[in-house]
């Protein structure tokens, strides 16, 4: 079985995630404060605002650099993503660590992949408000849950959400444990990969992973 390689961070920080065999590793900590991060692109499902991608310092003691999606509009229907702008993959292994920092109308952080634009890709996420992880397929800006499990999503604490895609099959794990097993056609072409929130939620990002196959 092919191993994870973990590139340097300012080796991918100036390099580009190019074909479906590579591999990569972004903690951020190379990226400015107070600006985007580099390499990623940025876009909106839906109503309300866009998002607010910005690289901060963590909230606590630990200092790390992290990715966080600050914008608090409260539109429902509402999800801003982050994706990676270059590379495209079909099958992949994605995670990430996301802690849900706030939101009135919901408390949700995802990963995305097979992302063909704004309103045509696949999501997997976790929810702090309703306790439960689910995967999505959103086509033409419909988004539409095809498996659900309940999990704890405790607020201000880190979790790590992962998904591994292969063919039409998608395996979920959630701080260490399978959750999802789903199989769905809808799409079977490469596309890039990224992170989500939806309406209000405040989410800080750190080591996402991306290894292709």
């Amino acid at each position: 079985m092919k191993r994870p390689v973990l590139l340097p961070v300012l080796a991918v920080s100036l390099s580009v995630f190019t074909s479906a065999a590579d591999s990569l590793r972004r903690d951020f900590e190379s990226d400015a404060v107070a600006a985007a991060p580099a390499g990623f692109e940025f876009a909106r499902t839906g109503g309300g605002a866009e998002g607010k991608w910005i690289v901060r310092i963590e909230k606590g003691a630990d200092r790390n650099h992290v990715l966080v999606q600050e914008s608090a509009d409260p539109t429902d229907y509402r999800f801003p993503v982050a994706v990676l702008k270059e590379g495209a993959c079909k099958d992949v292994t994605l995670s990430v660590r996301a802690r849900p920092l706030s939101g009135q109308v919901d408390q949700g952080f995802g990963l995305v992949w097979r992302y063909q634009d704004a309103n045509n890709y696949y999501i997997t996420r976790c929810n702090a408000d309703e306790d439960n992880c689910t995967i999505y397929h959103t086509v033409k800006g419909s988004r539409r849950a095809f498996l659900n499990q309940g999990v704890k999503v405790a607020k201000n604490t880190w979790h790590t959400l992962k998904v591994e895609a292969t063919g039409n099959h998608f395996v979920v794990t959630y701080d260490g444990k399978k959750v999802l097993d789903a199989r769905d056609e809808t799409f079977k072409d490469a596309g890039k990969v990224g992170l989500w929130t939806k309406a209000d939620s405040v989410i800080e990002f750190d080591d996402l992973t991306v290894e292709g196959r």
